[in-house]
């Protein structure tokens, strides 16, 4: 009868000790750190060129691809991260894009800020996709909205591309309102999250995701072989993730 009482204390004990190490774990080191730094948007909105520029420094001509760029780049700490470029084409975006979300460390979406106008739906309806995602919402606490080709004259400034996003996603709630859809999938438990709060015009910063804007220019002033990239907004954001 000891023997069964020994054996009944060892068996709770040890699961009392597995529970507290969970808890533990989730306490003090939160989400898991994903590996992957994904680049999306629109074809023409510079992605390629910016991949390139932060992961090898140097100029190239790009062309519209239907596979992904893979990188690494160095991070804080003597810790790296794998840089994904995915192509803009929407149905190969969505397929590639699938191979990597469930192991993002962050999400970069590059808009062509001179073309932004005529983009903005399409980059509105990709950014609430993401926002409203529950797997993305429990894996990521930030995403950066690179407003590239800043040295084209009729770009926008990053103000003025959030604010017609948020008109855009504001417009957006109550069409997909009616008709929900999650990248999340089918599952009963993956419906969208609602974005912003309710009875109120979108903003960003209402968000559980922290989205920042920041400029760039992945061309650069100057001749294309000899230009200067003003990348370092986006560099600095990469190289300061948690």
């Amino acid at each position: 009868m000891a023997m069964v009482y020994s054996w009944e204390v060892a068996v709770v004990t040890l699961l009392v000790l597995i529970f507290t190490l969970v808890i533990v774990k989730f306490v003090f080191f939160g989400r898991r750190k994903g590996l992957y730094v994904c680049l999306l948007g629109y074809s023409d909105a510079g992605k390629t060129l910016l991949f390139t520029r932060l992961a090898h420094d140097r100029f190239v001509k790009t062309q519209s691809s239907i596979k992904e760029n893979k990188a690494t780049l160095q991070i804080k700490n003597k810790k790296s991260v794998e840089l994904v470029d995915i192509p803009g084409n929407e149905r190969i975006r969505d397929r590639l894009f699938g191979k990597y979300r469930d192991n993002i460390r962050a999400i970069i979406v590059v808009v062509d800020s001179a073309n932004i106008q005529a983009e903005v739906r399409n980059v509105a309806e990709l950014l609430f996709d993401l926002l409203s995602s529950r797997s993305i919402n429990k894996q990521l606490s930030s995403i950066l909205v690179a407003c590239n080709k800043q040295d084209l004259t009729l770009a926008k400034e990053c103000e003025a591309v959030q604010a017609m996003l948020e008109k855009e996603i504001t417009a957006l709630r109550i069409t997909r309102e009616a008709k929900p859809a999650s990248m999340d999938g089918g599952a009963s438990n993956s419906s969208p999250l609602f974005l912003g709060k309710q009875d109120k015009d979108f903003q960003f910063s209402d968000l559980a995701i922290k989205v920042q804007f920041v400029p760039c220019s992945a061309r650069g002033k100057g001749e294309e072989t000899s230009s200067v990239a003003e990348v370092d907004t986006v560099k600095t954001w990469i190289m300061n993730l948690p």
